[in-house]
């Protein structure tokens, strides 16, 4: 009798520890944006974070202003507006020292012209230097992910009005798209989705969660070709979350938890790392509060956590950061 309560004490003992954070992380407030915003993208260039657009906390009036980040001085700088509407989940990836940006929302619901297919080249520090490319193949554009590849982008799984799975591939060299005949694994793996993230980690492209009917934890893999399912995100499923990856791990950040009519869109303040070496994922800190619709980057081995909505859905402006 004694033996059957002692496993089941530390049973519960383990499952009220079970999703409590695993490292020592010690999380370090930066200098707050002088202009506040959610649904925003950043990419960094030479060791410098650049925000762009999103929706502003007063009026969510939204933007098409470009800021930099020097982490060096912990400062933010204006850049001035872009050559483009504005938007708000735009997509941005970097590649050779060049910024490829555009896609987004702008407008209303529904109207597939609201849903943006402009794609650019931005080399910063080079006035003058934005380029407009070939468009995007089609309307789903809205929170698109982005990977890098060898001279070439994989952009998909964005959002318009309806879930898919679509995947293009674009040629740098050749200002070109081709979409991708992506195939799937069984039971439609990965799931059709809205709102996931996902990033390059080492050559290695991976994404998941988002949304689709309630929120989701799934992750996986992508080759170019085929989605290779890998080991869930742990803790609460989640939407809007954000991500970003050094050299050897991928960083996922908050977001948003719907799980049906008696969850209430809980906002998540958990950071979560993955490792792909080994596929196994560590729960690193808590944020000092939640987010939602923020952004993630990462400069040399420092995590940079922030800006987007708090739980009380407030517009914020604070970044935070936390050494790897």
């Amino acid at each position: 009798m004694r033996n059957k309560f002692f496993i089941g004490l530390c049973l519960l003992l383990a499952a009220c520890n079970a999703d409590k954070p695993e490292m020592d992380v010690r999380l370090h407030a930066c200098a707050a944006m002088p202009s506040a915003r959610a649904s925003a993208t950043c990419f960094v260039v030479n060791g410098q974070a650049y925000v762009f657009g999103g929706r502003s906390g007063t009026d969510s009036t939204r933007l098409n202003d470009l800021w930099k980040y020097d982490a060096s001085t912990d400062s933010w700088d204006s850049i001035g507006e872009a050559p483009m509407l504005p938007r708000v989940n735009a997509t941005a990836c970097v590649h050779q020292g060049k910024v490829y940006l555009g896609l987004g929302f702008n407008g209303k619901y529904k109207q597939d012209s609201t849903y943006l297919r402009d794609w650019w080249e931005y080399t910063p520090g080079t006035p003058g230097s934005w380029k407009r490319l070939a468009d995007y193949p089609n309307s789903y554009t809205d929170d698109a992910t982005a990977f890098v590849g060898d001279g070439e982008l994989y952009v998909g799984y964005g959002f318009c009005w309806n879930y898919r799975r679509d995947m293009f591939r674009y040629n740098i060299e050749k200002d070109q798209w081709d979409s991708i005949d992506v195939e799937v694994g069984m039971h439609e793996y990965p799931l059709r989705s809205f709102g996931g993230t996902g990033c390059t980690c080492n050559g290695r492209h991976f994404m998941g969660t988002g949304f689709y009917r309630f929120s989701l934890d799934w992750w996986a893999e992508f080759d170019g070709k085929h989605w290779h399912e890998r080991t869930p995100v742990p803790g609460k499923t989640r939407t809007l979350a954000a991500s970003a990856a050094t050299e050897q791990y991928i960083y996922v950040t908050g977001g948003t938890h719907y799980g049906g009519v008696n969850t209430t869109g809980e906002v998540l303040a958990d950071i979560r790392r993955y490792a792909p070496q080994t596929d196994h994922w560590t729960y690193v800190a808590v944020l000092p509060e939640g987010l939602i619709n923020h952004v993630c980057f990462t400069i040399g081995k420092r995590v940079y956590i922030g800006l987007g909505e708090t739980s009380d859905w407030q517009i914020n402006d604070k970044l935070y950061w936390f050494e790897e």
